[in-house]
């Protein structure tokens, strides 16, 4: 027995786990205090978008290779976002010592 014989046919379940996910994402956006958390936030909310698009893809459109291939070009973007906001954060850091997003306040640009 696969994994894909136990998944369930619904596209409900699907469109709810991603909710959670992109929900979960939101939070985490508006209430973290440190970059980090924020990275881990962005990257809830944009795994939410892409089993938002896998599952309407998949379930309600003609083509399903389109919706895979757009599902992994968000994943390429997050994984590039990743490495770059990752970037970000040693550089702030070995400035500042902290990644506190309350003591960034002298950022000046």
């Amino acid at each position: 027995m696969g994994i894909f014989e136990i998944l369930p046919g619904n596209i409900a379940v699907y469109v709810t786990i991603a909710h959670l996910l992109f929900g979960l994402g939101l939070f985490g956006m508006l209430f973290r205090k440190t970059l980090i958390g924020l990275l881990i936030s962005l990257e809830l909310l944009l795994q939410g978008v892409g089993v938002n698009l896998m599952a309407f893809g998949t379930f309600l459109g003609h083509d399903h290779t389109a919706a895979r291939v757009i599902t992994l070009f968000v994943l390429g973007i997050a994984a590039a976002e990743a490495a770059l906001f990752l970037g970000i954060a040693v550089a702030v850091f070995r400035n500042y010592q902290t990644v506190a997003m309350d003591k960034l306040t002298q950022l000046k640009g």
